[in-house]
């Protein structure tokens, strides 16, 4: 199901439902970091890296409904995890291209090995350098275990 940040208030009952349903919950988040780009917001301007409100509690909703069976993928930037202390099992992709979005998801499930290792600080999360290795856990194609705790 995708949302976007103009049907995110209306679908929260939508998703809601469907993440109650589903025995693992991938949430791909798209925001990628543009220099000198501010956002208006009720609190005034931000950085291009924050996340819309409504985006956010949605956020918020199905990560209280399903925190330890959702995967969150950060497709650009890193550090919304930083904004979200209840992300249990994070993905950094760095990238929205559809080749980082395929690996995100094979890695994901298992179906390549998992070398990855974080090139920043996310400042009281984690430090460069820490991640994860994990070899391939299934031939491709399949569908495995979701990891926790991954970057």
């Amino acid at each position: 199901m995708a949302v976007d940040p103009r049907s995110a208030e209306g679908m929260n009952r939508q998703v809601t439902e469907a993440v109650d349903a589903a025995e693992h919950v991938v949430a791909a988040l798209y925001m990628i970091p543009t220099a000198g780009k501010a956002v208006r917001t009720a609190e005034g301007l931000k950085n291009s890296l924050a996340m819309d409100d409504a985006a956010g509690s949605l956020l918020n909703t199905i990560l209280d409904h399903a925190a330890n069976r959702a995967a969150v993928l950060a497709m650009g930037n890193p550090y919304v995890i930083a904004s979200f202390p209840s992300i249990q099992n994070y993905v950094c992709a760095y990238s929205n291209a559809a080749v980082s979005e395929t690996a995100a998801v094979k890695a994901l499930f298992g179906e390549i090995p998992i070398r990855g290792h974080l090139p920043v600080t996310i400042p009281g999360i984690a430090t460069r350098g820490e991640g994860m290795e994990r070899p391939a856990r299934i031939a491709s194609g399949g569908v495995g275990h979701v990891q926790q705790n991954a970057y």
